[in-house]
């Protein structure tokens, strides 16, 4: 059993079918990248994670509950989720990042001091103390992303969900984030990533969750031939496992078959 878990799911959008019977279990304590291309369901996945959706049939269950009976505090206790980029609201960074306390506190409450040690270690761990008394809108779509990061992470649930963390990131940015993915692994956390980067996703992840027009058409280790071949399926690409003197990369090639 894993800390997220979806059980023979069914669902669709507007009478067409997009799971049917979808099964899949994400393990505790580990980094899983679910990579597919567009369409196949990813970020459907975390959608039915956080209740926007629901099955039509099948369970969903967080931390071995089934996703349907519980609340929404509750539920935002259990699994935090970084979910695509949003408009920035008129607020400063550590306004946003503290917003990740409520379902702790609740919106009227003040906040403790162990609130407080929270948000100011999720703005260290995310890189941006130096902004927190910048205006949202003031920032770049990437220092945006990563103060969206530090909300998630002040919510400290045993959970961590982000679709597409890399958004509106530089390549530098793009290493870092997968850096700050591994140091919240390593604080015990259980981590879930949509990443479009294959190369990215590839590197930081214990485990990779290949999607298919709604199927899991694999799950494993990185290096392993079953998650490789449905990837160069999925994609339609050629994937080779480059060494260099600055580490490993995973390079996608156009296919010629």
């Amino acid at each position: 059993m894993g800390d997220l878990e979806f059980d023979d799911v069914v669902f669709g959008y507007g009478g067409s079918l997009l799971f049917d019977g979808f099964s899949a279990s994400f393990p505790t304590g580990s980094i899983s990248c679910i990579v597919g291309p567009n369409g196949c369901g990813k970020s459907t996945l975390a959608k039915l994670a956080m209740g926007m959706v629901k099955p039509t049939s099948g369970r969903v269950r967080i931390a071995g509950r089934d996703a349907s009976s519980l609340a929404a505090r509750e539920r935002a206790r259990l699994l935090g989720v970084l979910v695509q980029q949003q408009e920035a609201p008129m607020m400063t960074v550590r306004e946003l990042v503290m917003c990740g306390r409520f379902p702790c506190c609740g919106s009227f409450s003040r906040l403790s001091r162990e609130d407080e040690e929270r948000i100011d270690e999720a703005l260290l761990l995310a890189g941006v103390s130096e902004l927190r008394d910048r205006s949202l809108q003031s920032l770049s779509g990437g220092q945006r992303q990563r103060v969206r990061v530090a909300m998630v992470l002040a919510q400290d649930t045993p959970i961590v969900l982000f679709d597409e963390p890399t958004s509106f990131m530089d390549v530098a940015a793009c290493f870092d984030m997968v850096r700050l993915i591994r140091q919240v692994r390593r604080r015990g956390k259980t981590v879930i990533a949509v990443i479009h980067d294959l190369n990215l996703a590839l590197s930081v992840a214990d485990q990779v969750f290949v999607m298919e027009r709604g199927r899991l058409a694999a799950q494993g280790k990185p290096a392993d031939g079953c998650v490789r071949a449905a990837i160069e399926q999925s994609f339609g690409v050629r994937l080779e496992h480059v060494q260099t003197g600055c580490g490993t990369a995973w390079v996608p090639f156009e296919s010629h078959e």
